[in-house]
């Protein structure tokens, strides 16, 4: 173990060629041979050492001894064949946790956001970041702070939903877990992807960047005060400037106003962009070179546009040789705070302790079983384990389509070595009898048999269809997924013959249980309203089979929706957080969505006492205590996830109708009551004016508390006194406790 070096020393002595590579990735196959570190190959590609390494546990396909012996093998050469004896970055993508083989699967982002639990997502993150560690990764890419307001858009189910507030706070957590695993976060994709315009991956952005500054930048903000240590700049154009040139973005805004530290990096080919695709640059050189002036430290996830075109950019006076050494420093520091000089490499013996443990399986389920939604329940639900249930769809026995986009089996199209359990392995050894017959395909294939199907649902007391869609990615080979990056649709309802499926075993008079398996909000008012009950289990992972048996079965997920669920693709935008004046209802469909957001049902029922507030006026400097009573008033325990939301009228710019600034998920007995209350400072009902301040106006706020954005079951008034006040930071989120009697 070394003592880490002095930066001024180490940038003073390095060449340009060993500076540059600093700047650069190398993908891990490049470094392989039979399945190992191979040195003759590392001198060949990396002689001036290398910043990163990535897709290691993707490309290489290696379990994680061998992986981390790899890479052990990987640091050692770099610390004592290269110049300067720089160790490397190592990273990962863990969206839906480790991407490679045996790497446990959790639920995908919007389902961790759908628990409204923000310690759950701080211990889902930590565990996965367990077992990046043990491969040896110090950084991974995530989470994504992108708000998922467009459900076209393939990613939306890698996002924390389309609230600022909620997707701040979950973005903080899982950058805390992260950092209890000493893994650094990366927060992508800056900014704007998750607005794309028609729903197209890498469209310019429905909003300004000023519209922006209290919806998309909020979760990134609270990410970088959270402690992330990287942000990734976003493919599309901001008011008509690529944000990998985004000077604007990279430099003005993240480092100058925000005060942020660290490394901005490239999206895989998003400097090649500039050139090949926006064209504001003629040759990738020179895209470099526009990438590197914005403020982008590090290329990914190969070096195309910095290396020796980088160098001979320097030599022929084109960029200043500062910029480089401006984004050298920015990078060695993150490897010296990141303890990269000073630590051990992995330890190949004990890599495996990390995987397949009972811990990550008992977390990967609850996590799993809290992020479910109840949409809808007739009385259906909870099903007797002495039914003989009806088992059909898709995706009721098909383990690939459980997992998210980013896990090896998603992203790979390959199996990624984990025990996955299906909803029918788990409802067999639950209930009396399961009858099974798929019906159809997620896509419709010649192999669809809906007669089968509806066979067995005459034959059941009830039928469960396990409908929805497959993740993947098709950015770089062809995937059979319908959602996930570059898996964008044109409309938004059950693809192939699913929808018939369910139209037909309901017809049987056998009651349906609707249970969504999918990435994105599916626009399905048919299926609902032929449906008893209706679960969304979005992506679920791994455990994803247990913990919908669980839910069928009686356990009260208490999930809440962070999304809004439209009727149909022609009402989008359907997001909550609209003015008045852009509302406004349809000829021949309503104008609310299908499912609003905050919805979510519970197998107990619940009873809210009146709002009170500690003072009827806020002042800037002076915060309020907001307080409710929520009483269980089942025979049986639930949960129930208070929201607490804010109308702010009078003000010089137009605010939303609605907006989420407190919440807290309350798991209460039988009869028992517990009492909710909000710390509501200034900084919380702020926004930002047309100057771009940060500001509090005078004027009258309606607190309302309830179940849902439209479900608000008490409401108070407090007046904002004063003048209007510039305020210095945000706070997304009151501070919420709970106090039982």
């Amino acid at each position: 173990m070394t003592a880490p070096p002095d930066l001024d020393t180490l940038v003073g002595e390095m060449a340009l060629e060993s500076k540059v590579a600093q700047l650069g990735t190398v993908r891990i196959g490049s470094l392989l041979e039979d399945s190992a570190f191979s040195p003759a190959l590392a001198r060949e590609v990396i002689p001036h050492g290398v910043g990163r390494v990535t897709r290691i546990g993707r490309e290489s396909g290696l379990p994680p001894r061998a992986l981390a012996a790899a890479i052990a093998d990987l640091q050692s050469f770099l610390r004592t064949e290269t110049p300067h004896g720089i160790p490397a970055f190592v990273r990962e993508e863990s969206l839906c946790g480790y991407a490679g083989r045996k790497g446990a699967t959790v639920p995908q982002a919007i389902g961790i956001a759908s628990s409204w639990d923000p310690t759950l997502a701080r211990e889902v993150a930590s565990a996965v970041g367990d077992q990046l560690r043990a491969v040896g990764c110090q950084l991974t890419l995530s989470p994504v702070a992108d708000l998922g307001v467009e459900p076209r858009w393939g990613r939306i189910e890698e996002t924390f939903g389309e609230d600022p507030a909620l997707a701040a706070t979950m973005t903080q957590h899982v950058v805390d877990g992260l950092a209890d695993a000493n893994v650094d976060a990366t927060l992508k994709h800056f900014v704007g992807h998750g607005r794309p315009a028609g729903g197209r991956n890498r469209a310019r952005p429905t909003a300004s960047l000023n519209e922006m500054r209290d919806a998309d930048l909020v979760p990134f903000r609270a990410g970088i005060d959270a402690g992330a240590a990287s942000v990734m700049a976003a493919y599309n154009t901001v008011d008509g400037v690529p944000c990998h040139a985004n000077e604007r973005l990279l430099t003005d805004l993240v480092r100058e106003q925000w005060g942020f530290r660290g490394t901005v990096v490239s999206d895989g080919r998003g400097i090649e962009m500039l050139a090949d695709d926006y064209e504001v640059a003629s040759t990738r050189r020179e895209a470099g070179v526009r990438a590197l002036t914005a403020g982008v430290d590090v290329e990914l996830p190969e070096t195309e546009c910095f290396g020796d075109r980088l160098v001979a950019a320097v030599r022929d006076g084109d960029v200043d040789e500062s910029l480089v050494d401006r984004a050298l420093r920015r990078h060695l520091r993150q490897k010296v705070e990141a303890g990269l000089f000073t630590d051990d490499s992995p330890e190949p013996a004990s890599a495996t302790d990390a995987f397949e443990t009972d811990a990550v399986r008992r977390l990967t389920r609850r996590a799993a079983r809290r992020s479910q939604v109840l949409l809808d329940n007739d009385g259906t639900l909870p099903v007797s384990a002495d039914a003989t249930v009806a088992l059909v769809g898709p995706n009721a026995d098909a383990p690939r389509n459980l997992l998210g986009n980013y896990s090896y089996a998603g992203a790979e199209n390959a199996d990624g070595g984990v025990d996955i359990v299906t909803p029918r392995a788990a409802l067999r050894d639950r209930v009396a009898a399961v009858k099974y017959a798929p019906g159809c395909g997620v896509r419709a294939t010649a192999e669809d048999d809906i007669d089968a199907a509806v066979t067995v649902a005459r034959e059941a007391d009830v039928v469960v269809a396990c409908i929805g869609g497959q993740s993947g990615i098709d950015v770089e080979r062809d995937s059979p997924g319908t959602a996930g990056e570059a898996l964008d649709r044109a409309e938004l309802g059950l693809p192939g013959r699913q929808t018939e499926l369910v139209r037909r075993v309901a017809a049987t008079g056998t009651p349906v249980v609707a249970v969504l398996v999918s990435g994105r909000p599916l626009a399905v008012p048919e299926v609902v309203d032929r449906a008893a009950a209706t679960i969304a289990a979005w992506l679920p992972g791994h455990e994803g089979g247990a913990a919908i048996a669980d839910v069928i079965l009686g356990t009260d997920p208490g999930g809440r929706l962070p999304v809004s669920v439209p009727r149909t693709v022609g009402q989008l935008p359907v997001e909550y957080r609209q003015d008045s004046v852009s509302r406004g209802e349809y000829v021949f469909t309503p104008g609310g969505p299908l499912f609003p957001f905050g919805h979510g049902q519970s197998y107990a029922d619940f009873e809210y006492e009146s709002l009170t507030v500690s003072t009827s006026a806020l002042a800037p400097e002076s915060p309020i205590t907001a307080s409710v009573g929520v009483q269980n008033i089942a025979d049986r325990k639930g949960t129930e996830v208070v929201q607490l939301y804010a109308r702010h009228r009078g003000g010089h710019t137009v605010r939303p109708t609605r907006e989420l600034v407190g919440f807290a998920r309350v798991d209460l007995d039988a009869d028992e009551r517990a009492t909710v209350s909000f710390e509501l400072s200034a900084a919380t009902l702020g926004a930002h004016d047309a100057d771009g301040r940060f500001v509090l106006e005078p004027g009258r706020v309606e607190l309302a508390v309830g179940r849902s954005v439209t479900d608000l079951r008490t409401r108070e008034s407090i007046e904002v006194t004063g003048e209007t006040t510039v305020l210095r930071r945000r706070s997304p989120l009151a501070d919420a406790s709970v106090a039982f009697p």
